[in-house]
């Protein structure tokens, strides 16, 4: 084991999983474990087990396991070296980094750096520019909101933030790599010019990205929106604008409220409506949902009510009910967004329509059009639910809609689930995972149990089975690091790799009766042996078929004399 494996273990060994897991899953005990909803797929009866002696998770619904490590990389989107360097610092313990991780680390830290200086240069900017504090004044956005969302401006000048990163030491390459400036035939020049800036902040706070709007619509202001491109520390497609602001008031709140864009989001929240945030100028997506999971279930959709919003929330509605969440639909008038809506009309008016927000079911069965075809469109979306329990509530309130039987509503959606071929990842990594345990070869795995639960009587044992003799690879691969020596289940869960985990994790919580182990271990070494013969005659047999087809007589003997080789091995 390497320096860098002995402090994974120094720190796994100073630091509680169940103290960790339990600042994102609400566990309960359950005899020696702990329990709770698996923060990673939707599930209305817990399958997450937490093991505070062994010091891992398991999920038994969507099958994903691991460590502390493992956790915080799937839960928080970070790198493995990201996630030790974290839990390092919390647990005390100096962490030596690989060459490797050290340059990474070091460029992230660089960007993140780069975008502070960049958002007091934007800040600064507006300070100076008076037509800049003179739109947002129009626009309604108070000097407590621009302070808030650190709301910055781009001057005209085509170089004022090239030169001014440059004299802070900041090299070109890097400017362009973290998409604030662009090389032209004149040498650099901004990204972002003559435009309002929104700085967008990942969740721990630090400024990763900025998005660009323009004063006026003029051709040659277009695009309205621009944001930065993507980046090592950004992922559009995995933030969203105010969640860094948000989250707290949308715990506590209960859900969370998804506008279109940036000044929809921050007029909200200077209207007291803190759980308020949106998409980067792109459609939601499931990593979006998934996103907003670790915080609530409930989700409250805000379009305009025109053709094009209803569209929007229609695809919006699918999307987040794919990712697990209940979703409720708010229209507001045609022409009318939340920034407009609030400034006319007030905070009380704007709570009134939250309150009245409709259901999936009551927003599609309000559109014009036949009520038939109206329900099959629902019935397609209520499909796309990773769970039966969320799917079956939806049922319940499309039937009481159409005034139709529940079971006439199932017997439908049968139908339409056959035909409709959009499945959430959720369920093709169930399916998936569930079709490789269930090919898994019932011996291998009992002997695997086996020597995880008596490493100490495994050694033996271990050298009379040759690692090629096994046929899952999952066994084999964590079968060949106990062979060389890696018995401690802490040590062995650190070297493996994720579907490694995962079986590893399963089977820790399957607790199994072994009266005698020795006796068990000895069965099993019988057991290989016999389905190794089994599959020697098969291939032998595969042979001597083909050797009979080519007319090989010399070929045929030989394989005979083997296969009669064997079959009296067989027999003794």
């Amino acid at each position: 084991m390497s320096p860098y494996d002995s402090t994974l273990e120094d720190i796994k060994n100073r630091l509680d999983i169940v103290e960790i897991i339990s600042e994102y899953v609400h566990l309960k005990k359950a005899g020696q474990n702990w329990k709770g909803l698996c923060p990673f797929h939707a599930e209305k009866t817990p399958s997450f087990m937490v093991s505070p002696s062994k010091q891992i998770y398991h999920c038994f619904g969507c099958g994903s396991g691991g460590d502390i490590f493992t956790f915080l990389v799937r839960h928080e989107s970070i790198s493995f070296s990201e996630a030790a360097a974290l839990l390092s610092k919390r647990a005390g313990v100096t962490l030596k980094k690989f060459q490797k991780d050290t340059v990474k680390t070091g460029e992230k830290e660089t960007l993140l750096n780069l975008h502070k200086d960049t958002v007091v240069f934007y800040q600064n900017s507006l300070l100076k520019n008076a037509e800049a504090m003179g739109y947002l004044k129009k626009r309604g956005v108070s000097s407590e909101a621009q302070r808030l969302f650190f709301i910055g401006y781009a001057p005209y000048r085509g170089d004022a933030l090239y030169l001014y990163l440059k004299n802070k030491g900041y090299k070109a390459e890097l400017l362009k790599k973290a998409g604030l400036v662009n090389f032209g035939t004149k040498g650099c020049y901004d990204t972002f010019r003559q435009r309002i800036i929104f700085p967008i902040f990942d969740l721990k706070g630090d400024v990763i990205a900025f998005g660009g709007r323009t004063m006026s619509h003029q051709p040659q202001n277009e695009p309205k929106y621009l944001n930065s491109p993507e980046t090592p520390i950004f992922n559009k497609g995995k933030i969203l604008y105010g969640l860094n602001l948000a989250k707290e008031f949308i715990k506590k709140s209960g859900y969370v409220i998804f506008a279109e864009g940036y000044l929809d989001v921050i007029t909200l929240h200077m209207y007291g409506f803190f759980n308020a945030v949106a998409p980067l100028g792109t459609a939601l997506s499931v990593e979006h949902g998934k996103l907003i999971k670790r915080f609530t279930e409930d989700a409250i959709l805000v379009f305009d009510g025109d053709e094009a919003g209803i569209r929007a929330a229609k695809n919006a509605i699918g999307i987040l009910l794919e990712s697990g969440l209940n979703v409720k639909a708010l229209l507001l008038p045609e022409g009318e967004d939340p920034d407009s809506f609030l400034r006319k009309n007030g905070k009380e008016a704007f709570g009134t329509q939250l309150v009245n927000a409709m259901s999936l079911v009551d927003f599609f069965m309000r559109q014009k059009g036949n009520k038939h075809s109206i329900a099959h469109e629902v019935l397609e979306t209520i499909c796309r639910a990773p769970d039966s329990v969320l799917q079956g509530h939806y049922i319940k309130l499309l039937s009481e809609g159409l005034k139709i039987n529940e079971l006439f509503i199932r017997e439908e959606l049968k139908k339409v689930k056959k035909t409709y071929k959009l499945r959430g990842t959720y369920t093709q990594r169930q399916r998936s995972a569930e079709l490789a345990v269930k090919s898994r070869p019932q011996h291998e795995v009992y002997m695997l149990q086996l020597f995880l639960n008596f490493p100490e009587k495994a050694e033996v044992f271990l050298d009379l089975i040759p690692a090629e003799d096994l046929i899952d690879p999952v066994i084999k691969s964590i079968f060949k690091k106990m062979k060389e020596g890696v018995m401690d289940y802490n040590v062995l869960i650190s070297e493996c790799g994720e579907e490694e985990k995962n079986f590893l994790t399963e089977n820790f919580f399957k607790k199994i009766d072994f009266d005698d182990p020795e006796k068990a271990m000895e069965d099993c070494l019988k057991r290989f042996k016999k389905e190794k013969q089994h599959r020697l005659l098969d291939e032998i047999q595969d042979k001597i078929k083909e050797a009979e087809l080519k007319k090989d007589s010399t070929l045929l003997k030989t394989l005979q004399l083997e296969q009669q080789e064997l079959l009296g091995l067989k027999r003794n």
